[in-house]
């Protein structure tokens, strides 16, 4: 005759608590060290400079060494012209460069055909951005 164990329900519910504790000790040690340690906070870096219509912000971000966030605003700007232009920079050029690591990044941007003092604007911002994120990333 074989003898049956019956399952011990404190057993059970011990293995299950255990089960979710490591689940939730792997979700959470990740941001946790991150928070702990300084890293995964991204610092924002912007610059202005003024376009053919107005004012041209440009705004970078920077997160672990690689840029996380790259716009251009230029809400001022000619619709059909200096706003194409700056929509252009976002969504090619800074568009590409999501997750580069900032010490690589060049500061040479080509102008805008037909958007010579938007594009001025636009790169001389990104120079400003790209160089202080540097100078920081630099002196870590």
């Amino acid at each position: 005759m074989a003898i049956q164990a019956e399952p011990n329900k404190r057993g059970i519910i011990s293995l299950i608590a255990i089960i979710i504790l490591m689940i939730l000790i792997t979700a959470l040690s990740n941001p946790i060290y991150n928070a702990l340690s300084g890293k995964g906070s991204g610092v924002t870096y912007t610059a202005s400079n003024e376009g053919y219509g107005g004012e041209v912000i440009l705004t970078l971000t920077v997160e672990d060494e690689r840029i996380s966030a790259l716009t251009a605003q230029g809400d001022s700007e000619t619709p059909a012209i200096g706003q194409k232009a700056v929509a252009q920079y976002n969504e090619t050029i800074f568009a590409e460069l999501s997750d580069a690591y900032i010490d690589e990044v060049s500061t040479h941007l080509d102008a805008v055909s037909g958007a010579t003092v938007t594009s001025g604007a636009v790169a001389a911002g990104f120079r400003e951005v790209v160089e202080k994120a540097q100078a920081a990333d630099a002196e870590k």
